[in-house]
C-alpha cells in the first residue's frame, strides 16, 4: 500500500465524512488483489466520543444477495440442483403450489423476475426466531404461505427487486441440503475465503459495550439520529435477501472473488458459473449484481440503519466498498458514487 496515496484516501473519506454529517464512513479499495487505500471517519455510535477502527464490522444488507447467488452456484456446481431448477421440484412434495409458482425456477428468483413480491407483510417481518431449526420453520412457514397464492405478477415478464425472492432461495437450498441457509454459508463462502469477521445480524459486542459500530435510525418526527441495539434488524427470516455483516477488508475480498472469477481464476467457481451470475436479466440486474453498461457491476444494501455499496470493475480490476452507520440513506448512495468516480481518477 502506498502510503501517500492511502493517506489522500483518509482525507478523502474524512472529508465526506465531516461534510455530509454522518456517524460514521468506511471505504476500501483493491487493485489486482492488492490493499490499495482503506479508511475509516467518525464514530461507531453517535456523540460517544468513540472512533471507528478500519478492522470493524459494518451490515451490508442487501448485498448478502451476492453471497446468497454465489451460495446456490456452488450448490449447482456440486449437483445438488441446476439453474433451471422449478420451485415444484423441490417443494412440490411438501408444500401447497399455486400454478404460478410450480415452474418458477431458481434463476428466475435470483434476477428478480419470479412474479414475487418486493416484501412480505408485517406478520413475517417482526418476528425473530433464533438461529437454527426454529428458522428454519419460520422460514418455511412463511413462504409456504405465500406460494399458495398467486403471484405478484406471470413469471419473467418484468424485474421487481424482491427480499421475498431471495428468501424462497434460502428454503428451497434449505430443503435440498437439510441445512440452515446460515451454516451453508459458513460453511461455502465464508470459511473458504476466510471470511472470518462474516456473521448474521448487526455486529455484536463480545464483551465491552461500543466494540463495534451500532446502526442508527433517525429520531420520529425529526433529523436527529439515535443508535440502534446490537439485536435491531430486519427479521432473520430474510436473511438470504440482507443481514450478513463483516469488515472492509472481508468485504472487499469476497467482491475480489467475484472479480477473479471473470477471469477464470477464481476459489469457489468455474469461470462458467461466474459468468452466469454476473450475466444480466431484465434491468441490468444479475444475480446479486446490477451490471453498468461500462460492465461495473455493483449492490448496495440497507436495514435502512446501515448502509453499504460494493462494486468490481473487471476492465481495472479494482474493488470499491463503502459503508455507513447512518440512517440517512440517500446522503450515503451519493458519498458512495462520488468516492467510486473520485479512485478512478486516484488509484489509476
Amino acid at each position: 500500500m502506498d502510503s501517500e496515496l492511502n493517506t489522500r484516501f483518509s482525507q478523502l473519506v474524512s472529508n465526506y465524512q465531516s461534510s455530509r454529517g454522518l456517524v460514521g464512513l468506511g471505504a476500501i479499495v483493491l487493485k489486482n488483489g492488492v490493499n490499495q487505500g482503506i479508511a475509516v471517519s467518525g464514530e461507531r455510535a453517535i456523540k460517544t466520543g468513540i472512533s471507528l477502527n478500519v478492522n470493524d464490522k459494518w451490515h451490508i444488507g442487501s448485498i448478502t444477495k451476492s453471497v446468497t447467488a454465489t451460495l446456490v452456484a456452488r450448490l449447482i456446481e456440486g449437483k445438488r440442483l441446476s439453474w433451471n431448477t422449478s420451485i415444484n421440484r423441490v417443494l412440490g412434495s411438501s408444500a401447497v403450489l399455486h400454478d404460478d409458482w410450480k415452474n418458477v425456477s431458481v434463476m428466475d428468483l435470483l434476477t428478480h423476475t419470479s412474479g414475487a413480491a418486493p416484501n412480505f407483510p408485517l406478520s413475517v417481518l417482526f418476528k425473530n426466531p433464533k438461529e437454527g431449526q426454529d428458522r428454519i420453520l419460520a422460514r418455511r412457514k412463511a413462504v409456504f404461505k405465500l406460494l399458495k397464492k398467486r403471484s405478484n405478477y406471470p413469471c419473467k415478464t418484468k424485474h421487481v427487486y424482491s427480499n421475498v425472492g431471495y428468501t424462497i432461495i434460502g428454503v428451497l437450498v434449505e430443503q435440498i441440503t437439510g441445512r440452515s441457509w446460515e451454516n451453508l454459508v459458513r460453511a461455502e463462502i465464508f470459511e473458504p475465503l476466510g471470511l472470518e469477521s462474516a456473521g448474521f445480524g448487526p455486529p455484536q459486542d463480545i464483551a465491552d459495550d461500543l466494540e463495534q459500530p451500532r446502526g442508527h435510525r433517525k429520531r420520529f418526527l425529526s433529523s436527529k439520529r439515535v443508535k440502534v441495539g446490537t439485536s435491531t434488524d430486519n427479521t432473520p427470516i430474510i436473511g438470504p435477501a440482507g443481514t450478513i455483516h463483516m469488515n472492509l477488508t472481508d468485504l472487499a475480498k469476497f467482491a475480489n472473488e467475484h472479480l477473479c472469477g471473470n477471469q477464470g481464476e477464481g476459489e469457489l467457481l468455474s469461470r462458467d458459473s461466474y459468468n452466469l451470475l454476473h450475466s444480466p436479466a431484465l434491468d441490468n440486474y444479475a444475480c446479486g449484481w446490477v451490471v453498468n453498461e461500462d460492465k461495473t457491476l455493483w449492490h448496495n444494501g440497507s436495514n435502512t440503519m446501515w448502509y453499504a455499496f460494493l462494486a468490481f470493475e473487471p476492465q481495472s480490476k479494482r474493488v470499491i466498498a463503502v459503508t455507513a452507520n447512518d440512517p440517512n440513506i440517500g446522503e450515503c448512495e451519493d458519498v458512495a458514487t462520488q468516492i467510486l468516480e473520485q479512485t478512478k481518477t486516484l488509484f489509476k
